[in-house]
């Protein structure tokens, strides 16, 4: 089992790794494969797409966010301290530049220091963490190889506009080719995104186009040896590598048949494609030779182009791009189409409860009337929202509840009245009536559920709290219910209770009339009383006798009862009016929370409306300039969409599955606070996507099923959507391979111009690999379509047909070109001049140029295009003024015609002095010296540099005053003019010539 270590720089990396994670996790509905072993490192200096709770990671409800340990954070460098103390810092202090410079560049910088597009600072992130991007490589690869094959491929994918990315990719190449030396056995294969033309709007912040010529410029010298970076990790030295990377892809947002795909979002998915298909999809051993052999550059001369006559190596041409097409049947589209068409009616379900036989589950309420449910006395009787329970007659929390020596206020008087009358009757029956009201007293006052009516009911109201939260639990309990087992909508949860409000409210306004009832039924009864005392003041020995009194006690009892009934009363609703306005607060708060809830419920509506909205809507014509060419009926799709939507049955049992897998959420506390509160939207549409994933399938699979008339929409074989479409049609199927395999092509546009192609040096080598699933039942088609794929492939490139186990509904058409240097690509022209631009258009060039570059200002690399004529004969004047004052340079007089001429004096492998005619003055010599004459002059002139002799400032100092002299020289012959083009010229080479002359 091949092991694969995927390396992310940057944003476009980190996109990259998760478009590619997303792929894989679609195909095999798990992180990993059983094919091969992945291990992934995400670098990057914004913790953006770090998080672990991060929803662009998402899929189909599932998380792919990438462990910790598979995450390097490498921002809050403070580099200030390391500049305030280079010496101790090693691996930093030979790259890191001028200082001064470094202060105006982070005195720009506002928060946190991030790469910022400029690429030495990214690269000083990167050493920051640079031991820890060590240890972590390390550990996942022994992870990677513990128990099986003990080699590695290690992809590494990054943009080069930014500086986090480019800025560390030389360094990231560098310490795993340190770590792991032999190519064969660690392939390190990198993934570059070259900078587009036109970036979104505030990307480019100055370096932009200029950084992507920086790279390449780095990774072309990296590859040809030039470039030896140092240790960054510790000791600082600089590494001897060999074959640091075995391939580099490069690739624009735009493909050279002019298709333009935006690079935020489609990019990354397109490079992730082609890395599925090539890790996952070719599957084919032979294939995978053929790959490996050009991310090797062994299909060809891999050799890099040289310095002529030399040698010395200039260009690289381990350099490759690819191109991507796939014709598909776009399932994971139509799955999630399906899977939004089900978790819309879900949700539709819970927020209104309104079916339709034609809709389904209707985005609008049902009319419903709740006032008199609200009003029914089962009701509240279920609710202890009656009289008798706001004023506490009846008990409300379950100790009142009971409390088995709790009556009714009317059976607690009612009931005493009684006893207290047989008490009062062992007395002498003088004082029977005062005893009785003197029992009464106390009751009333001291007795009346233990602490007498007043102090019960003042207790009562600083309780009142509890009373409120019960009687909401209560409703919410019940309603809750309902709304899980589908009964009632939030809707109607929402209209509940606002008729139970405006019932309380209406009540509550009634509340002072009983009150006043009541003081009024207290005055009658206090009335009665008197009178009935007085009628027992008025009773004599005769009337005793014939048992008055025995009447009057009686009256009196019930009079009494009267009496402190009413009393009791006016103390329970002046209790209840206050119980009532606290409960219609309370209910306006579930009311609130329930409203929150429904937002969440509408907010996610929206959401689904919308992703359908993006699904499935294509044309019947498949756009066959896209990369993913979708070969469907996207008709068809949503009509059989609609068909299980409007399975009653069907719809109502998934809206069951997904009220319980949210209740299972706060399984702990069933109520609508712990759903808005525990539940966001992203949590919501994660459980509402992961169910209905599961239940559309389902569905799906049912429905083909039961009805062999229908076409399924998954599992569908794309060779037989084919022939299903073409059976019968050879012209238009001709027509339809033709236009596909012409429209596909490399993300990189190549300059015919500038692809030269010299006897027996093969360049620019392409190969064509086309990706089938296995055809089943529909052999004989297939066979015709890898017949039109080899017809049609213009330019004698070669096709390789494989047929896969993965992905069975798609074919996959990749195109891979290798073996070309970055001088044959458009793109390099286009960025140097940027990056030309960039330097001459900034009032601090040196800033800039340690801005774009990971060490020094770039001019010790080779250059990657070549130069013309006249550009080379200007870069060879500052080596010519050298090459005079080292007196390479000799002026040799014709003894015959008394010609004057200069000569450069070289030595051959015998050491023999050779003699090449240069012309007879400097300037005459600038204009018309042969362009490897000059490349022979500049070789010359360093190598003697490089002797001992002339290392000595002293003698630098000599070359310098006779480079003033010939300079003087020319101006007496250009008469004195300073203005003179000639004269500018060399002054501009001598100045350079003194920069060199100073710094090697």
């Amino acid at each position: 089992m091949q092991n694969h270590f995927l390396i992310g720089l940057g944003g476009t990396g980190g996109k990259i790794l998760r478009a590619l994670r997303k792929n894989i996790f679609q195909e095999f509905r798990s992180r990993d494969t059983e094919i091969l072993k992945l291990q992934y490192l995400y670098v990057d200096s914004s913790k953006e797409m770090m998080a672990v709770d991060d929803v662009s990671w998402r899929i189909l409800g599932e998380s792919i966010q990438l462990a910790p340990r598979s995450q390097l954070l490498i921002n809050g460098g403070n580099l200030n301290q390391v500049l305030d103390n280079l010496s101790g810092f090693p691996n930093i202090q030979p790259w890191i530049g001028n200082r001064e410079q470094w202060k105006d560049i982070l005195g720009s910088i506002v928060g946190e220091t991030l790469g910022g597009q400029k690429r030495r600072l990214g690269r000083f992130l990167f050493a920051s963490k640079a031991r820890s991007f060590k240890s972590q490589l390390i550990q996942l690869a022994l992870e990677l190889t513990t128990g099986g094959e003990a080699s590695i491929t290690f992809h590494i994918c990054c943009g080069l506009a930014g500086g986090t990315g480019s800025g560390s990719l030389i360094d990231v190449i560098a310490q795993i080719r340190e770590l792991y030396p032999e190519p064969r056995m660690y392939r390190i294969v990198v993934y570059a995104l070259l900078p587009e033309e036109i970036p979104n709007s505030n990307w480019d912040t100055g370096n932009y186009h200029a950084n992507g010529y920086a790279s390449l410029l780095e990774l072309n010298a990296l590859s040809v040896g030039s470039y030896q970076p140092y240790d960054i990790v510790e000791s600082g030295v600089r590494l001897q590598l060999r074959d640091p990377f075995n391939g580099c892809y490069i690739f624009s947002n735009r493909n050279e048949n002019g298709l333009q795909v935006d690079v935020d979002k489609t990019l990354p998915c397109i490079v992730a494609d082609f890395l599925f298909q090539k890790l996952v999809a070719v599957g084919n051993a032979d294939a995978m030779r053929l790959l490996e052999k050009m991310e090797n550059a062994e299909n060809g001369d891999g050799t890099p182009e040289t310095l002529t006559g030399t040698t010395e190596k200039l260009r690289s041409k381990r350099f490759l791009t690819f191109g991507i097409k796939r014709l598909a049947v776009p399932e994971i589209e139509i799955r999630e189409y399906l899977t939004y068409k089900f978790a819309r009616q879900a949700a539709l379900q819970l927020r209104y409860n309104n079916w339709d036989d034609t809709f389904g589950f209707r985005d609008e309420p049902r009319n419903q009337d709740f006032g008199e449910f609200v009003r029914d006395k089962q009701t509240l009787e279920r609710w202890a929202l009656t009289d008798e329970h706001f004023t506490l007659s009846q008990g409300i929390l379950a100790e009142e509840v009971n409390n088995k020596s709790w009556k009714p206020i009317l059976n607690e008087w009612l009931d005493i009245i009684p006893q207290f009358i047989g008490l009062v009757q062992t007395l002498d029956d003088k004082v029977w009536l005062n005893e009785l009201e003197k029992l009464m007293v106390q009751r009333y006052e001291e007795n009346y559920r233990k602490i007498g009516v007043r102090k019960f009911y003042e207790t009562k109201l600083e309780a009142s709290k509890y009373h409120v939260r019960e009687l909401r639990r209560r409703v919410e309990g019940e309603l809750f219910q309902e709304w899980k087992n589908g009964v009632k909508s939030m809707h109607d949860l929402s209209q509940c209770l606002a008729a139970l409000i405006a019932s309380l409210e209406e009540r509550g306004l009634a509340v002072d009339d009983k009150i006043a009832r009541a003081k009024s039924n207290i005055d009658n009864a206090e009335q009665k009383v008197t009178a009935n005392r007085s009628e027992w003041a008025k009773v004599g020995p005769l009337a005793h006798l014939l048992g008055k009194r025995r009447q009057l006690l009686d009256i009196h009892g019930e009079l009494l009862r009267e009496l402190y009934t009413a009393r009791t009363q006016s103390e329970a609703w002046a209790f209840a009016k206050r119980l009532l306005q606290e409960s219609v607060t309370e209910f306006n708060r579930l009311s609130a929370d329930i409203s929150l809830c429904s937002k969440l419920v509408d907010e996610t509506i929206k959401e689904f409306k919308s992703r359908i909205d993006e699904r499935c809507n294509d044309s019947e014509k498949p756009d066959l300039r896209q990369s993913l060419v979708r070969f469907y009926n996207a008709e068809y799709v949503r009509l059989f969409s609609r068909d299980l939507e409007k399975d009653n049955a069907l719809q109502k049992n998934q809206s069951q599955i997904v009220r319980e897998a949210l209740i299972e959420q706060i399984a702990t506390e069933p109520s609508f606070s712990a759903f808005h509160n525990r539940i966001d939207r992203q949590r919501f549409f994660n459980v509402l996507e992961q169910k209905c994933t599961l239940s559309s399938q389902m569905a799906h699979d049912a429905l083909v099923a039961s009805d062999r008339n229908r076409q399924p929409l998954l599992g569908v074989n794309i060779i037989g959507q084919l022939e299903r479409e073409y059976s019968g049609k050879p012209d238009e199927l001709r027509k339809f391979i033709n236009d596909l395999v012409m429209s596909a092509g490399n993300y990189l546009e190549f300059d015919q111009q500038a692809i030269i192609i010299g006897a027996g040096n093969v360049t620019k080598v392409s190969q064509f690999i086309v990706i089938m699933p296995k055809a089943g039942e529909h052999t004989g088609f297939a066979d015709t379509l890898k017949n039109l794929f080899r017809e049609h492939l213009r330019g004698g490139i070669p096709v390789e047909i494989i047929e896969s186990d993965t992905k069975p509904n798609e074919i996959t058409l990749l195109a891979i070109t290798n073996l070309f240097p970055l001088r044959y690509t458009k793109a390099v022209r286009f960025l140097k001049e940027k990056y030309d631009l960039r330097i001459k258009n900034s009032d601090k060039p040196d800033r800039v140029k340690l801005e774009l570059h990971s060490e020094g200002d770039g001019s010790q690399y080779p250059e990657l295009l070549l130069a013309d004529e006249r550009t080379m004969r200007e870069k060879a004047l500052p080596s010519l003024l050298i090459a005079k004052a080292l007196d390479l340079i000799t002026v040799v007089t014709n003894p015959t015609t008394g010609v004057t001429e200069l000569y450069l004096i070289t030595e051959d492998a015998d050491l023999l002095t050779v003699r090449t005619k240069l012309g007879k003055t400097l300037p005459e010599v600038a204009v018309n010296i042969d362009l490897s004459v000059a490349q022979l002059l500049e070789r010359t002139a360093v190598e003697k540099l490089q002797q001992d002799s002339w290392r000595h400032i002293d003698s630098r100092n000599q070359l310098q005053q006779k480079i003033r002299d010939d300079l003087k020289v020319i101006l007496a012959e250009r008469r004195d003019d300073f203005e003179d083009p000639i004269y500018c010229r060399f002054e501009a080479a001598a100045r350079t010539a003194f920069k060199t002359l100073k710094s090697n």
